[in-house]
């Protein structure tokens, strides 16, 4: 088994290159990750402009690299800190698999981004509502690990 550590500090390492190397996209990713229709999408790649849109593209590696980290990582860490305490079901299960179902919707969301920004005429706008809700499920999965990891200790079944 991996150990927590290192991956989570490798993962803030890479998080912390790609987020200093798209800092100066404006509107920042957020505003593209929370679009949801085609007209939205289109509006943030318009401001960013095609050095924007290649800067945006050129992330894509670094960030496959820091989704298998933090979805490694927050596997590592909820079995580590699972076989460490007895916890309620559903808190040890979040910490086991919240990142890891995170990092696959990062996946999804990367994947449907760089078919968005090739470039090409407009896609289907099915395809727009995808890319913004794996966005979303990639946040609130997130969200849920931190939650998990914070309330542990509030949750812990006295041995």
């Amino acid at each position: 088994m991996p150990r927590p550590l290192p991956l989570g500090l490798a993962a803030l390492a890479v998080f912390l290159g790609i987020a200093m190397y798209l800092a100066p996209l404006e509107p920042g990713i957020l505003w593209l990750q929370f679009s949801f229709t085609a007209p939205s999408f289109q509006g943030v790649l318009d401001q960013w402009q095609a050095q924007g849109i290649a800067r945006y593209r050129a992330h894509f590696p670094a960030d496959g690299v820091l989704l298998v980290l933090y979805g490694t990582f927050g596997f590592a860490y909820g079995r580590q800190r699972g076989a460490a305490q007895a916890m309620h079901r559903a808190v040890a299960w979040l910490l086991v698999w919240s990142l890891p179902f995170a990092a696959l919707a990062d996946a999804g969301e990367n994947a449907l981004h760089l078919l968005l920004t090739d470039g090409r005429s407009a896609a289907a706008p099915a395809l727009y509502a995808l890319a913004g809700l794996a966005a979303t499920v990639k946040w609130l999965a997130i969200l849920a690990f931190g939650a998990a990891a914070l309330g542990a200790r509030r949750w812990v079944h006295p041995r």
